[in-house]
């Protein structure tokens, strides 16, 4: 269940996000791609057929490799800058691959956890290449949407296989890969340029602060707590950290 609501969700996300930047611009389509809008709904489906157990000790395995996913952000965001985005996603990917394995090697308390991901998360978007801020539509074509929602599913549908064959660790490191990530971006810097490019990835970034929020309460409150409680909280309160954090960057 899980890997199919993956399925359907990415191409939503990717759908939202882009209709979104058409009225208020790339940071925007950013923004919503680094919410827990794909995570959050597996999460709670992983508690509901593996127990609650299982599914906090996902989100603290996604917690604590969530900084992974802002060095993507971060190398595609320079390589983006002198490459082309087959280059820049290839580096992107690299340096995801090298930031899990690191990140994920010792098993962390999920304080802790926080703690190393709000650091690389404030590290990640200060060292951002500097762009002009600009707000107001992007320009996305039909052909253009549908182009990515296309190859969203497609790259939801590799990296979902077989991933219900794995433990609660490994389950939660995959919920980190950034999917979104690797399809907005490209399509990004192919049409609209490299500045457009890392305004996205900003906005990636602050989303995932409420990314790393929601799954920090998941796993510190559902063994003990209802779902009921807990995945309303969650929400609740990675909206109040991502609103804090639009708030200072503005």
């Amino acid at each position: 269940m899980a890997a199919l609501l993956k399925l359907a969700l990415v191409p939503l996300v990717v759908w939202l996000a882009s209709v979104a930047g058409r009225r208020w611009g790339h940071a925007t389509t950013g923004w919503i791609s680094g919410l827990p809008l794909i995570a959050g709904p597996i999460s709670v489906f992983l508690a509901i057929d593996h127990g609650a157990q299982f599914a906090a000790d996902a989100a603290a395995a996604t917690l604590q490799v969530t900084g992974a996913a802002a060095l993507h952000c971060l190398a595609f965001a320079h390589a983006s800058r002198r490459f082309g985005w087959a280059a820049s996603l290839l580096l992107g990917w690299t340096a995801f691959v090298a930031g899990s394995a690191v990140l994920g090697a010792v098993p962390l308390p999920p304080l802790a956890g926080a703690a190393l991901t709000a650091v690389l998360l404030a590290l990640t978007l200060a060292a951002l290449p500097r762009v002009p801020r600009r707000s107001g539509p992007a320009g996305v074509p039909g052909v253009e949407l549908a182009l990515r929602v296309a190859v969203a599913a497609a790259l939801a549908a590799v990296i979902t296989l077989g991933a219900t064959a794995f433990g609660p660790r490994v389950s939660g490191i995959l919920l980190t890969f950034p999917i979104t990530g690797s399809v907005l971006p490209p399509f990004t810097l192919a049409l609209h340029g490299a500045d457009a490019t890392v305004r996205l990835l900003a906005g990636f970034l602050s989303g995932l602060f409420a990314f790393a929020t929601f799954h920090f309460v998941v796993a510190t409150a559902l063994p003990a707590w209802s779902p009921l409680v807990v995945y309303p909280l969650a929400i609740g309160a990675g909206l109040a950290v991502t609103g804090a954090v639009l708030r200072l960057r503005t």
